[in-house]
């Protein structure tokens, strides 16, 4: 009895040493400066952080990164949290490293996680995240995205070469020239102002709204399943093949049909040579044209 007693208050006393170290273990602060080649990409890598990233005339990366972790409770062990940052080859890798140990908590857990990343705005970005968010803005290189549980909101990135896979998570865009690609599964995707010549779009459970200018001979494909599509041209012009199984296809008076039938519709919009083909199955699809 009296040894069960003292493995008790041993263990009790534990209980309420570790919560501090813990803490410790699990905060963490970083703030430097690292080198970037000219034509050089930032990778990064992280879990359930809040994303700010901007381009500037600088030549260099400043990274911040602030987590505080805080536990009302009881908590006992550690696991630790730490983030790898390598130069390589001109680029800049972040990642942030498996948490490592084991904790034994009761209570509540508060987490506030943020980086901040300045860079060349002429940097591209290549990045995979699981429940981040992410606001990036004025970065002009190449940006790759794949993204879980999270936002995307991109402003004035000017560059030419977009690839954003998303899941569970809305993209928000505002700018944006060349090529972009984006795969969209429960989320609204909502792109302006952009001057693409080509687009490559699938979408599954969301609301899309594209808003571009269309280059000659330039190739936009849309796919959507249970998904609205509006596909709003601010300048030029072309065929559009629109297809839908069990939706709708409306269209401004801009817009001349050519052909229509049950679940084909063939128009033009003057003004260019591009080539939209847009298919939808359960959705609606919106043809306009904007400013």
């Amino acid at each position: 009895m009296k040894t069960k007693l003292l493995f008790s208050s041993l263990f009790l006393l534990t209980l309420m040493v570790n919560p501090v170290s813990a803490q410790r273990d699990s905060n963490y602060h970083l703030d430097e400066l690292y080198k970037l080649s000219s034509d050089g990409t930032v990778h990064l890598k992280t879990n359930d952080a809040d994303i700010k990233i901007t381009g500037s005339d600088r030549s260099d990366v400043h990274l911040v990164i602030d987590r505080m972790e805080s536990v009302r409770g009881i908590s006992s062990g550690s696991r630790k949290f730490d983030v790898e940052v390598e130069e390589k080859g001109g680029d800049l890798y972040i990642t942030e490293r498996e948490r490592r140990g084991v904790r034994f908590q009761i209570g509540s857990q508060r987490v506030e996680y943020k980086i901040e990343i300045e860079m060349p705005a002429n940097g591209s970005l290549r990045i995979k995240g699981d429940d981040d968010d992410y606001v990036i803005r004025s970065v002009n290189g190449d940006i790759s995205m794949e993204v879980d549980d999270g936002d995307i909101e991109l402003i004035e990135c000017n560059g030419d070469d977009f690839d954003l896979q998303l899941e569970d998570g809305d993209l928000k865009m505002d700018g944006g020239n060349g090529s972009i690609y984006i795969s969209s599964d429960d989320g609204d995707v909502d792109v302006r102002n952009g001057n693409f010549e080509r687009v490559e779009l699938t979408a599954e459970d969301g609301n899309i709204s594209i808003e571009t200018s269309l280059a000659d001979k330039g190739v936009y494909e849309l796919r959507g399943d249970d998904a609205d599509i509006d596909f709003i041209v601010l300048k030029g012009g072309g065929l559009f093949n629109v297809s839908k199984d069990d939706g709708r296809i409306t269209a401004s008076s801009a817009f001349d049909t050519i052909s229509k039938s049950e679940r084909r519709s063939k128009l033009e919009l003057n003004g260019g040579s591009a080539d939209v083909d847009i298919r939808i199955e359960d959705g609606r699809v919106r043809l306009t044209t904007g400013k």
